[in-house]
């Protein structure tokens, strides 16, 4: 049993219906801020009752309220949760909430009207009809925990009833304290506990003899023999729920099992990390050892990466996983880290994203399992999702190029292309960003020609019904006719490269588009483009090139420099001399010269041109329409 729809209308941000779909086990919700995943887990635990004592009640701003002067809250909200995957025992049990389908609904409904004592009334009901209400029985069968991004793990394991320690000693010893009640017996804790009592009461310990004597001597003067009251100093009160709330959790420096164990610590001298963990691995503890009564199990944790380093996150995320397929618990996390988002699985990372529609936002939730990736590219994504791609997830457009010198140069061609756009661009409402960075565009380094792998996150190759990830990404390929070709726009030669025979395909798709350059490669268009940009590189090229190496390169260079290109043909024999020396990996390399000349471009004086296909590929991305470049 597991949550396979979350319906939210009129809640938070979503003022329009919005639904997301989840799977079994482990789900990973990412995308950039404001795009509701706080919201999701929130309307999680509004309508599973979470068991975290600190729950606020229903408050005004949990009813929508749009973006526009004057508005008002919405009248209403509505959370509906439907559960798939039930056992025949399991749809027996929730008979009332179940259809025909053996599917389960859970509904919470809230009216924006406050009662005498300034709360908001809650419907709660299962099943399709509101008719039925809220059987509480049923409601014992669910177990819902909540982490909180900012954590308190020192409090939450420290002695007390809301003691996460005292919490797991009680539902693990659920069904032997039931046993020992109806049995008029005494659990075997309390009888340790009564014993060590019964021997510090018995006056053999000298000091807390002297210790009661002085007490019950000081009160008695005070308030006599009438009013006086007996008093004796015990560990605790020998009682189950009295003894497990007094329980603390301490840690022991090394993991071996020879260590000593007086070498302990409070979790006061520990790390904050490591104090998240441990409050982690307890409430795993608690909701995998759940008893039978209890059917369906969910964590929701926010930010599981607060205060872990890189390898940390990778391996709780990596446990998570595994601990929600063998134990039957579905976790749902949040989270803003490209490192967890890289260690998912394809199929368990869920997109957000939000698009302004007129004076309210559209929000949308796409699993990357609805993608409708082959199962080619499902592995070659899997394997090459790492940190500084999976920052795609978190971007409101991508960029996508073959290599380190797109990389490294796009934003500061971006800067060039924008402040261009904008100067040409007559009412506010239609400028852009004036950076990659400030509109929260990634450019995502593929280290080849992988592109059919990679654009199917948002748009469709094939002729499956799939979903995609509704957010503007553009690539950008190299033509790639023969290597020692000179081509001209008048004199074009075909490419090579086989993603050319993407383009017109992943035109088609509303987000997505894919560009070539118009002559041969990245460095050669740019070098053909004009000859200012010439001039820069050959310039970058001479200070680069190693002294006392093939000497005569540095004279070649120098000459070509001093004589302008009158002619296509000229510009072709320096354009591809420029692109001969860059790919010398030995003495400059593609890296190092696009290092050198992304920090010429951060002159805004410096004078270079953008070609065409790189424009179009830039404002694409950043929302803008690459007519207008």
């Amino acid at each position: 049993m597991f949550i396979e729809q979350l319906h939210i209308e009129g809640y938070k941000s979503f003022g329009e219906t919005f639904t997301i779909q989840f799977r079994k086990g482990l789900n990973v919700l990412v995308g950039e801020n404001a795009v509701g995943k706080s919201a999701i887990i929130d309307a999680l635990r509004s309508v599973l009752l979470d068991d975290d004592f600190e729950r606020k009640p229903v408050s005004d701003t949990d009813f929508y309220l749009p973006f526009v002067a004057g508005g008002t809250r919405a009248p209403a909200f509505t959370i509906r949760c439907t559960f798939g995957g039930l056992s025949q025992n399991q749809q027996v049990a929730f008979l009332p909430w179940t259809d025909l389908e053996g599917r389960a609904t859970l509904t919470l409904q809230v009216e924006n009207k406050e009662n005498a004592r300034g709360r908001y009334k809650r419907l709660l009901w299962g099943g399709a009809s509101r008719a039925s209400m809220f059987e509480r029985e049923l409601f014992d069968a669910i177990d819902c925990i909540y982490l909180p991004p900012l954590r308190d793990a020192e409090a939450k394991l420290r002695e007390g009833r809301s003691s996460r320690l005292a919490r797991l000693f009680k539902n693990l010893n659920r069904q032997s304290l039931q046993q020992a009640k109806d049995t008029g017996c005494k659990h075997s804790l309390v009888l340790k506990v009564k014993n060590l009592n019964d021997e510090l009461s018995s006056d053999k310990d000298e000091d807390i003899r002297r210790a009661n004597e002085l007490i019950r001597t000081r009160l008695l003067e005070a308030v006599g023999t009438v009013f006086g009251q007996d008093t004796q100093i015990r560990f605790t009160e020998a009682d189950f729920s009295r003894i497990v709330e007094s329980l603390r959790l301490f840690f022991f420096p090394q993991v071996d099992s020879g260590v000593n164990r007086d070498a302990f610590r409070s979790l006061e001298e520990n790390s904050l990390g490591y104090n998240n963990l441990l409050y982690i691995a307890t409430v795993l503890a608690e909701l995998t050892e759940a008893t039978e009564r209890v059917s369906f199990k969910a964590l929701l944790i926010e930010e599981p990466e607060a205060h872990l380093h890189p390898q940390f996150q990778t391996r709780l995320l990596k446990y998570l996983e595994d601990t929600a397929g063998k134990k039957g618990v579905q976790v749902i996390v949040t989270t803003h880290s490209p490192v967890l988002a890289s260690a998912a699985s394809i199929d368990s990372l869920i997109h957000l994203s939000r698009h302004k529609d007129g004076d309210s936002y559209r929000y949308a939730a796409v699993p990357l399992a609805a993608c409708g990736l082959p199962k080619e590219s499902k592995l070659f994504l899997s394997r090459w999702l790492d940190v500084t791609k999976s920052t795609l997830l978190f971007a409101r457009g991508v960029i996508l190029v073959e290599g380190i010198a797109e990389a490294m140069l796009f934003p500061e061609l971006a800067r060039r292309v924008l402040r261009e756009y904008n100067k040409k661009q007559k009412q506010a409402d239609r400028k852009m960003a004036e950076s990659l960075d400030e509109g929260g565009v990634s450019v995502i380094n593929m280290n080849g020609g992988y592109f059919k792998h990679f654009v199917q996150l948002f748009c469709n190759l094939t002729n499956v019904c799939a979903s995609h990830i509704p957010i503007y990404c553009s690539g950008v390929t190299d033509k790639d006719p023969p290597k020692d070709s000179r081509p001209t726009p008048s004199a074009q030669i075909e490419g090579e490269n086989p993603a050319l025979e993407l383009i017109s395909r992943v035109s088609r798709s509303p987000w997505a588009r894919l560009y070539s350059s118009e002559l041969k490669t990245f460095e050669y268009d740019l070098a053909f483009e004009a000859d200012a940009n010439r001039d820069v590189m050959l310039e970058i090229l001479i200070r680069l090139w190693p002294s006392g190496k093939e000497g005569g390169v540095k004279t070649t260079l120098t000459e070509m420099k001093r004589k302008p290109s009158a002619t296509d043909t000229e510009k072709a024999e320096v354009a591809s001399e420029i692109l001969t020396r860059i790919d010398d990996s030995k003495n400059i390399g593609k890296g190092l010269f696009a290092q050198s000349l992304a920090d010429e471009l951060r002159d805004a004086g410096q004078a270079f041109s953008v070609p065409r296909y790189i424009k179009n590929a830039i404002i694409w991305a950043c929302g803008g329409s690459p007519d207008d470049a």
